[in-house]
């Protein structure tokens, strides 16, 4: 008669599978981190192409009138760390005083409120309404940049 005599354990087994689970959950930990996201600061803070700016007058009694101007090329705005926006328009060189509120999403460049509609690594759109205290006349603006 012929005994079958199981193999020796060595006590490796627990081991083994206790080293599987981690290098699972190391694995799975690593695939749902989130990506480091930039924030308002670190998007706006650049030299940004100027694609197209739009000044719309609205008047009461009339049809709106847009007037625009598509950026042309060398045509920027330069957010920098220093509170200054630098640009080139229209072969006009500006310098301004900025703010921004990252709470917010506004920047304030030369008496202008500019809401940010979108503020992504590669374009950048900002809208000024301008809401008339007493007429019914108002002109909104509207920036669009790129990088």
């Amino acid at each position: 008669m012929m005994h079958i005599v199981p193999n020796r354990v060595t006590g490796l087994r627990p081991l083994t599978s206790f080293a599987c689970m981690a290098f699972f959950t190391v694995l799975i930990a690593g695939a749902c981190k989130k990506k480091d996201e930039k924030g308002v600061t670190e998007r706006l803070m650049n030299k940004w192409s100027l694609v197209q700016m739009l000044d719309t007058v609205y008047a009461s009694g009339a049809a709106p009138v847009p007037g625009q101007y598509s950026g042309k090329s060398g045509d920027y705005m330069d957010f920098r760390k220093d509170g200054k926006r630098y640009s080139f328009i229209d072969n006009n060189y500006d310098t301004a005083n900025y703010t921004y509120s990252e709470q917010n999403l506004k920047v304030n460049v030369s008496g202008r409120k500019y809401n940010i509609l979108i503020l992504t690594d590669n374009t950048m759109v900002l809208h000024e309404p301008k809401y008339a205290t007493s007429s019914t006349d108002y002109v909104a603006y509207k920036i669009t940049l790129k990088r």
